[in-house]
């Protein structure tokens, strides 16, 4: 490992030594008196995430990042994963036009393992290969509440692949739609997207549905290559809850999703130009039941299916996959200045992929959990929890975390965080044999993982500050991290290639975030972070300085506005410095890029029984003539599109 930077781990370890070691002789700071709940609350949102217990933002153990359906409509988006360009740090691009890789902080390549994303609590990366498919995920843009991003490892709470953070989307509940609602987009590239939402809240049963098709031609041919990557997406959405009572709620939710996805390439064959089919299906029910005592217990299951159909003669990598996941969670008020929530979940996953595997693949973990929020007085929050984990495949692990806040003011906080979190390997990395026959030349092996991987770790210490202005309509969040990485898997060189615990590193860096409100009307969210990337041991096969394989600087900001006569104007701005995908070539290095996406709307009634409409051109502008979405030849021009909506 390379020299530890001193600046950020001497001043965290000495606070959390002598913080600790206070409350290890002293216990003069508990309260006997009852403080209400949320005490010190500004105007910040209150987040579920971080802890797994409703906290203002001030009193979470984590660095959050809140994006919401202001936010959300303002940003013009129509993919979910390019809401999170508006996170600091957060690095969104694409390997094909259908295939979108969100990853934190480093150790980027195609599948973006590390990253833990929550659907409604639901885990939706999914075997073989551990990764996110975005673009399966039967959910609309428009079905999303509010997204919450936990910026740093929370495997405390949710276990593995949260060593980077946690996506945790929000989606609407069942009695947010009442009447109909239809919209229609279409622009350049191919672009034609449809949806309808329709629901209505009841006294005991609400319901909200949506359908929806989606599609674009992907990437346009260039001087590289001919991209081959257009995608259509046809799917359906329900959310449905039941109130037997006042202390029980029911939701139940269904998804499905299904479309063809475009690969392969002219220049690369045998892998020709073909569509493979996608299908994605999911069942979730929960149950809440709430004690007298302002206790909770809450179970939830959940069922997944994704199956990919890709078959073009010797090179079928064609699966199935599921997951079964049974959860159950208590939250409890130890005492007046005590919250405690705890539980368990088991797992089963199951894998069909006959040329990826050498046989059918299936497999059980289990955890369980606790975090503790102890308000030491009125102005210190102590959070300390912990997730023991056993992934099925001979490892067990604990990750614990804690995190102490100290409000300075009612709109001000400082908050010192350790943590430690794994990764287990996903069973591609752990089992592959992904093999299949050449004709003439016989049996051809790329991939063969000799097992044993033991999980990646990272040790994350933090410092942050959170503070909001109400007066000046300011809110400033700043954060200060050194993660320690261990362990990390990675393939190596000489075919068949393994999968092996390669190296270690180190990551630094700052992130500011701020907020400017401007009457009723304006608003203005600026992110930047800077981060430095160090590794010693980068092995044989990698591309590049390790250094490189995230952009030192990031900036992204969304200003709004809103008009009178239902006008309403907004503006992203998008920017990265240089970077080479761990994963990749030199020649597929992104270069400084910098993109600027408008947004311009009118609203309008129809005079049909109250009914309302909506307008909007999105127009999306890089502003240098090769910006380059992971590889050069996925080159993003300028686009545009008009999205028309009605409200009846």
């Amino acid at each position: 490992m390379g020299k530890k930077n001193i600046y950020i781990t001497v001043p965290l370890a000495g606070l959390l030594f002598g913080i600790f070691s206070a409350l290890g002789f002293d216990n003069c700071w508990a309260i006997e008196n009852e403080i209400p709940e949320l005490s010190i609350i500004q105007d910040l949102p209150v987040v579920l995430s971080p802890s797994r217990l409703h906290q203002p933002l001030s009193e979470a153990p984590n660095a959050m990042t809140v994006i919401d359906r202001a936010m959300i409509k303002a940003s013009g988006f129509r993919n979910i994963p390019d809401l999170f360009k508006l996170v600091p740090g957060m690095y969104v691009s694409y390997y094909t036009g259908s295939q979108a890789i969100v990853g934190y902080h480093g150790v980027i390549e195609q599948y973006a393992r590390r990253m833990q994303v929550l659907v409604d609590g639901r885990t939706a990366y999914m075997p073989p290969a551990g990764g996110m498919y975005w673009e399966d995920l039967p959910l609309q843009i428009e079905d999303i509440e509010r997204i919450e991003v936990i910026r740093g490892p929370a495997a405390a709470s949710y276990g593995g692949n949260s060593i980077q953070g946690v996506i945790s989307i929000i989606t609407r509940d069942a009695g947010a739609q009442n009447g109909f609602k239809v919209s229609a987009t279409k622009g350049n590239g191919g672009i034609k997207d449809a949806s309808l939402y329709f629901g209505e809240p009841g006294n005991k049963i609400d319901y909200r549905m949506s359908l929806g098709y989606r599609s674009d031609d992907g990437y346009e041919a260039n001087e590289y290559d001919v991209n081959y990557d257009g995608h259509a997406t046809r799917l359906f959405n329900l959310r449905a809850a039941y109130h037997p009572n006042t202390l029980d709620s029911i939701d139940v939710q269904l998804g499905y999703s299904n479309g063809p996805r475009g690969v392969g390439s002219p220049s690369s064959a045998p892998d020709v130009p073909h569509d493979k089919n996608n299908t994605e299906s999911f069942e979730q029910i929960t149950w809440i039941h709430n004690l007298k005592s302002r206790d909770e217990v809450k179970l939830q299951y959940y069922h997944i299916y994704l199956d990919e159909l890709n078959s073009l003669g010797i090179l079928s990598d064609s699966f199935t996959s599921t997951r079964d996941e049974l959860e159950i969670q208590v939250t409890s008020r130890i005492s007046s200045s005590n919250r405690l929530v705890w539980g368990a979940s088991a797992r089963w996953e199951w894998v069909q992929a006959p040329n990826q595997f050498a046989t059918e693949q299936s497999l059980r973990e289990s955890t369980i959990f606790a975090h503790d929020e102890w308000r030491l007085t009125p102005l210190w929050i102590l959070n300390v929890g912990a997730m023991f984990a056993d992934n099925g495949m001979g490892k067990k692990s604990m990750s614990p975390r804690a995190a102490l806040n100290y409000h300075i003011t009612k709109a001000q906080t400082l908050r010192a965080g350790i943590s430690r979190a794994y990764r287990n390997p996903s069973l591609f990395e752990e089992r592959s044999y992904y093999h299949f026959i050449i004709p003439g030349i016989g049996l051809y092996v790329p991939y063969q993982s000799s097992g044993g991987l033991s999980p990646e770790d990272v040790l994350s210490r933090e410092i942050g500050y959170l503070g909001e202005f109400v007066e000046q309509g300011i809110t400033v969040d700043v954060r200060l991290y050194h993660d320690q990485f261990s362990n990390t898997i990675y393939e190596t060189a000489i075919i068949p290639k393994d999968y092996l615990n390669l190296f270690d590193a180190e990551h630094d860096g700052l992130e500011l975030v701020t907020k400017h409100l401007w009457g009723d009307h304006n608003q203005l969210t600026v992110n930047y972070a800077y981060q430095v990337l160090r590794s010693d041991n980068l092995p044989v096969g990698a591309n590049g300085s390790y250094s490189d394989t995230m952009p030192r600087n990031m900036i992204s900001a969304l200003f709004d506005k809103t008009f009178s006569g239902g006008v309403a104007f907004s503006i992203g701005y998008y920017q990265q410095g240089s970077m080479v995908p761990i994963d990749r070539p030199p020649y597929d290095r992104q270069q400084f890029t910098r993109r600027a996406d408008v947004r311009i709307a009118k609203t309008f009634t129809t005079g049909y029984q109250g009914s309302k409409g909506e307008m909007a051109l999105v127009i999306q502008y890089p502003f240098t003539d090769k910006y380059i979405d992971y590889r050069r030849r996925n080159q993003f021009n300028q686009r545009a599109y008009a999205t028309v909506a009605f409200d009846f």
